[in-house]
Parts: C-alpha cells; structure tokens; sequence
C-alpha cells in the first residue's frame, strides 16, 4: 500500500510540476495522519494529510521560465509552497479510477465545499484587566435603499400598488371588469398626477379590482380614495373578497359635492387571507373619476405607516444609526417630492433599480420617525453628482428643511408637516460611489470641497461623510481625497462588498488588510481626525451560510479594528422575494411575512452581545496538544505546530462593569475546532455562570418562507473554570457569555 501511495502521489506531482514547470527529483513523506477524523469524502472515500518535502528542479531555459529573474527567489518561494500540506485518499487507486486528479490534489479544498482538515485549536489569552481598546458601537449600524422594494412594497405599510395609476401603474397592478360599462385610464391632472381612471357604467356596474391584498382577522383597516363625480346616478363602494371571491366587506363611498374629494373608508377583516381582493365598484348610470387608493392596517398608519413584522425586524438589530436614501439611488432621489400629504407627494418609478412605481409615501419625515422608534441616528446621504449651482441648492435646502428653527422658510415647511422641531442629523453624506458617475477623485474632492463648508455653516452639529473608495485595491482614491480634501470632512465612508460566496473566509482577510492599510494613511495624513467607516459590505452574491459566516467575520474585525474603525453598515438590508436576485439582502420578505438571510443571523447574535471593552483576538488554528495548559503557561517557550490561517477567529470583550466578558468566535472551516480560552488578573471572576450560543449549518443552507426558522441559535451552559475549551463544530458562529455571580 505504502508503494502504491508513494507512485501515485508521484504521479500526482507530476502534474503540479507540469502546471509549474519544474521536474519533481524527490520526494520525502514525513508523515501521514487521517483527515476529518477519517471520514469519507465522496465517491474517492476517506483522505490523508501527507506531509514532507518535494524537491524539484527548473529549467531556466524552458518556454515557461522565461520570465524569472531571480533564481534564489523562485527557490525560496518553490520551497515554502511544498512545505504546505496534500490530501490523498487512503485507496490511492481511486485518485485515477474515481476522481480527476486536478480536483483532488489541492493544497486546501474549495472552500464552498463541505470538505475539512484536520481539526485544532484557537488560543485565546484574556487579561480582564487590560482594555487593549474600546469597541465603537457603531459598527452595528444599518443602510436602508430604496431598492428591490425594500420600502415600497416592504417596510411602507401602504398594501395598495400603483395607488396613483401612473406609468404602467393600471395595467400592471389593476383589472378592470364589469358589464355595461367600463373602466379606463384618462389623462387628467391630479394633484402632482397626470392620470386617473374613469368608471363609466350604463345602468350597469363596471369596477378595478387588484389582488394579493393580505388581511388578518380581527385587525381594522382603514384608508381612502379620491373621486371626483362627472354626471349621473352612480353608487360608488369598495368590496374585499377573499380568495374564494366570498365578500368579507363592502362600504358605501359617497361623495358630498362637486369636484375632487377625499372618501375615507374602514373595516375589520373576519379572515385570514393572504390573497384577498380589493374592488372599487361604480352601479348605476354615469361616470367618476378615481384617484390615488390606499390602504393599510390602522395601528400601522397611527404609528408610522411602518409594517409591523418588518419594523421588529430592524428592532431586533438594535441599529445605532440608519444610512437612508443610498447607495445610488441617493444621486437620484428628488426628497422635495416626498414631504407634505401623501396624496400631493409625487409619482417618481425607481429608474436606478428596475423602474418599479413609488409615489414617495416614504419620505424624510417617515424616515426619521424610523430611527426615532428604533433609537437610531439618522445619516442623510444627499445627491451631490456635481458642482452644479442648482444641485448644490437643492441639496442644502433639505439640509435647511432637516436643521432650521421653525421661524425660517424651511422650518416652517417642516412644522406644517408635523414636526415643528429641528431634527436631530449626526451625518449628512455627501452623495455615494461617485466613480459610477465617472467622477475622478480629484473631481469628486472638488465636490466635497464646495459642500463641506456650506453644510459646516448650515449644520455644524453634523459630521460630513464622504466616500472613500469602492473597491478593496483602489487605495489611490481614498488617499488623495483624503489630500484634496481632508479638511472638509469629518467620517471616511469606503465600501468592500464580497462578490465571490467561495471566499467568504478570505475576503475577511483581504478587507482587513485594506483597511489597516487606510487607518495609517489617515494617522500619518495632516487630517489624523477623519473617522473610518465601512459603508456598505456583506457578501453580496449569496444568502446562504457562506453570508452568515462572513459577516461573522467581518463584525469580528470591525471590533479588532475599532475604534479606528468607527462606524459600518452591511448591505442590503431589506428585500422582496419576488425581485432580481442578484443582490442579497439581510431580511427577505414577501406581502405576508419575513425570514433572515445569513448575514441577519450572525450580526444579530453578535449584536445582542455587544461588550465595548476589547481584550484579546486570535485567529488561525494550530495542532492540538496532551497538555493543553502548555499553551498558556509555556507560551514564551513553545513552538505551536500547523497553524493554519481561515480556519478560526475568536475575539474577547467585556462590558463596562467588567461583570461579563463575551467571547465571539467563527469557524469558518469544514473541520470541527476547539477555542481555549485562559481568563487571568485580579479582575477574573470567583464565581460565573457561562452560556454557549452557537449557530451551525452546512454552507448551502439558509432560512426561506417555508423554514424561516432553520438557522437559529442553540443555547447550553458549561461549568465554570479559569481556563475553558469551547467545542466549535465545522461552520459556526458562537457566543460565549461569562457572567459573574
């Protein structure tokens, strides 16, 4: 057996010098051990970790060597590249018979793939008494765009689509029926419309109808329509049917006199249906026009217009502070056409994400009665795609609207529209990824140079955000609007999305590493004060577990780095099922209910557990060893074995009262691990109670409407005890809380 392995492995080799082109000479094996606790992976069977040494040769001279200048580095390099481990299966003979080669001989197996290594240990060492730094708070923070109706349809309370019958509004969300009679679109001005519907009947009944209306039973709903008589005898009332077309309600909608009028209408819903049917019917003879619809529950319209699930939600993450419009549709968002009456608001279709209607029922005064129910500071992000005069104006009156006293101009807009008092703004942006408008950094410093000071003149209680860079490697763009126009602006707003799910491990790495990269820049910049913050990141291509454990990872960095990392805000946060996929989200919703994606999960646990006081972080793994004590005791003396990157991170903090240290930890790895923890100093507990949270799953796996429960945390209790061993199974987020009695 041992000679088929060694000619197989050989063989293996051989292809990997062929990639490489250089010719393997020798090859010594060190040792061999069983991989995953000897279980099978695959149609190939169980596995083996080889270790040893490949001695190889390379030809200068060979077509594929041209390029190396120098020798001794590729030598360097060559060796510690087979230093590294390979897996074999243990029957040899199926590397050829039962897999491809290329496939199997990996230095570590793809990540998405539920394959593990060889299990470890992560060590953590916590001092209770050294506060290594404070974790910023706002690191938990949330972004809320309007995009894949995360608003409309979604957080907005408003059920009625196309309540205005703009655009294609009619036809895509309205059906017309009826005999002798009929109901057609007409171009007439309402308010800031263009078009209503006109119901037509001829001693008859003619009438709009839309579905996928939900109601509860026992809950009262409650709204309006306009109409505006043009002639005859005409009985106008709204019906809701439920699914099976059975009547639940029916009201009468009279008007008074001539000309547009507001009819108001409610009802209480016997039933539970989640597709019933909303019916405008005109009987009779005549005609009348029908404008802008709505209706919602009345508890919802009383407290925000905010949908209640969707509004627990967003509780449940306990934001600090809400990002709001954008994103890019922040370059496009026109806010004077979303203050005043909903009715006066204006029809804008979301050009920037799909086209779909919005008529601006969630505007600025909804969105600050959001952070102001979830205790969360609002960041207004402006439209600032140029040094246009027009568009500079426009933005700082919503400025002014947000921040003036009741007895100026925009003040006095504000109070008529419910809010007499100057909201309170931490951060106003200046407008988001300016690159997709082909801005150079240079352009976009001379933006951030025109605004900075009139909105420290406007609004000096606010800090002004501008946007850093986009991508990871761009560092070029941060740098030199931190040089063109540092003095302008107070928070550093760059943005680090994960496109690939498969690195989901790594791209904590490499966003680490940039970011390290930016918080010396601006410590050495002449603007040492700027704030860093991580705008919008997440792995945006998946909302499975891969989500999950990335944005783990991430918030377990952000705490590592703060408080010179100060504020970060994943991205998307909220979506419906129904729309492009290609972007994914934190909360997934339809009409009736809600699951959290991946990346809800694990901020969430991690978020209910927030310590400001930071003592240790640790991350890789090593060879586990007898006597485990030795880790600690003999630290400045030992040599750990294997440690191996990707595998775990773990980070140790504590709440201000030093009664409770929380330990955060991920395995990101396919192997199950084990994180020892040693707590030392005059501040360790005497007595504790300790409670493990953890949540596992395979990488494919993720909540839906049918199971939105299918990732959730478990929690158990361990035994007190200075030094601890956590049991961390393959793909787990965790949570240790150590309380002292």
């Amino acid at each position: 057996m041992a000679d088929r392995i060694g000619r197989t492995l050989v063989a293996a080799l051989a292809l990997w010098s062929t990639s490489a082109g250089a010719e393997v000479v020798r090859l010594d094996i060190s040792s061999r051990e069983p991989m995953n606790d000897g279980q099978a992976v695959g149609a190939a069977g169980p596995f083996e970790i080889l270790r040893g040494k490949v001695y190889g040769e390379i030809d200068p001279a060979g077509p594929r060597n041209r390029i190396i200048q120098d020798i001794a580095r590729v030598r360097r390099a060559a060796e510690q590249a087979v230093r590294d481990r390979f897996l074999l299966p243990e029957d040899a003979t199926r590397i050829v018979r039962e897999a491809d080669a290329s496939d199997i001989l990996r230095q570590t197996p793809p990540p998405a793939k539920a394959m593990g290594g060889t299990s470890g240990v992560a060590v953590l060492l916590v001092d209770t008494d050294r506060v290594a730094g404070q974790i910023d708070e706002r690191i938990y923070g949330q972004f809320l765009e309007e995009i894949n109706h995360s608003v409309v349809d979604g957080l907005y309370a408003e059920q009625v689509r196309g309540q205005g019958f703009e655009g294609k509004d009619f036809a895509d969300y309205w059906t017309p029926f009826g005999q002798d009679g009929e109901a057609t679109l007409v171009a007439t001005k309402f308010e800031r419309g263009e078009q209503s519907v006109r119901l037509a009947a001829r001693k008859g009944a003619t009438g709009i109808r839309q579905g996928r209306l939900y109601v509860e039973a026992g809950q009262t709903y409650d709204g309006s329509l306009w109409l505006h008589p043009e002639g005859g005898t005409l009985a106008v009332s709204l019906r809701i049917l439920s699914s099976s077309g059975r009547e639940l309600a029916k009201r009468p909608l009279k008007t008074s006199r001539a000309g547009w009028q507001e009819v108001g209408f409610a009802f209480t819903s016997p039933v539970t249906d989640p597709q019933a049917s909303l019916e405008v019917v005109a009987t009779g003879t005549g005609s009348v026009l029908v404008d802008f619809i709505s209706l919602m529950r009345k508890s919802a319209r009383a407290s925000g217009k905010l949908r209640p699930d969707l509004l627990a939600a967003l509780k449940g993450l306990a934001p600090p502070f809400i990002r709001w419009p954008g994103g890019s549709y922040a370059s496009i968002y026109k806010w004077k056409d979303g203050i005043g009456p909903a009715v006066s608001r204006k029809y804008n279709p979301n050009t920037i994400w799909g086209g779909y209607s919005d008529y601006y029922g969630f505007g600025t005064d909804e969105f600050l009665e959001l952070c102001r129910q979830l205790g969360a500071a609002p960041m207004i992000v402006l439209a600032a795609t140029s040094t246009d005069p027009a568009q500079l104006e426009y933005a700082l009156e919503w400025v002014h609207y947000l921040v003036d006293p009741p007895t100026t101009e925009w003040g006095r807009r504000r109070a008529a529209n419910g809010h007499p008092e100057p909201y309170r703004v931490p951060y106003i942006q200046i407008d988001n990824e300016p690159m997709n408008h082909k801005l150079s950094p240079d352009q976009y410093a001379a933006i951030v140079n025109l605004y900075g000071p009139r909105l420290r003149e406007i609004a000096p209680e606010s800090k002004i955000v501008a946007c850093g860079q986009k991508r990871s490697n761009d560092m070029n763009w941060s740098e030199k609007l931190i040089d063109l126009a540092g003095q302008n602006f107070d928070v550093l707003g760059a943005h680090n999305y994960e496109y690939e799910p498969e690195n989901y491990a790594t791209g904590v790495r490499r966003i680490e590493d940039y970011l390290e990269k930016l918080v010396d820049y601006v410590r050495l910049s002449a603007h040492p004060r700027i704030e860093i913050a991580v705008l919008e990141w997440g792995a945006s291509r998946t909302y499975d577990w891969r989500a999950g454990l990335h944005a783990a990872g991430s918030l377990l960095s952000y705490e590592k780095l703060s408080p010179a990392l100060a504020l970060s805000s994943p991205a998307l946060l909220m979506r419906n099922t129904t729309d492009d996929p290609e972007w994914r989200s934190w909360i997934y919703h339809d009409h009736v209910s809600w699951f959290a994606g991946s990346g809800y999960v694990a901020e969430k646990l991690f978020r209910d557990y927030y310590a400001p006081r930071r003592h240790a972080f640790t991350s890789g793994t090593f060879k586990d060893i007898p006597n485990r004590a030795e880790f600690f005791d003999a630290i400045s003396q030992m040599k750990p074995e294997d440690w191996t990157p990707d595998t775990v991170d773990a980070i140790a903090t504590s709440t201000a009262d030093g009664r409770r240290f929380i330990i955060k930890a991920v395995n990101y790895d396919g192997a199950r691990h084990t994180l020892l923890t040693r707590l030392q100093g005059p501040g360790v507990p005497a007595s504790a109670t300790v409670k493990l949270v953890t949540v596992t799953a395979g990488l494919d796996e993720a909540n839906s409407l049918a199971e939105p429960d299918k990732l959730r945390p478990l929690e158990t209790t361990k035994p007190y005890a200075r030094d601890m061993a956590f049991e961390l199974p393959p793909y787990t987020v965790a949570v240790v809380e150590i309380r002292a009695n």
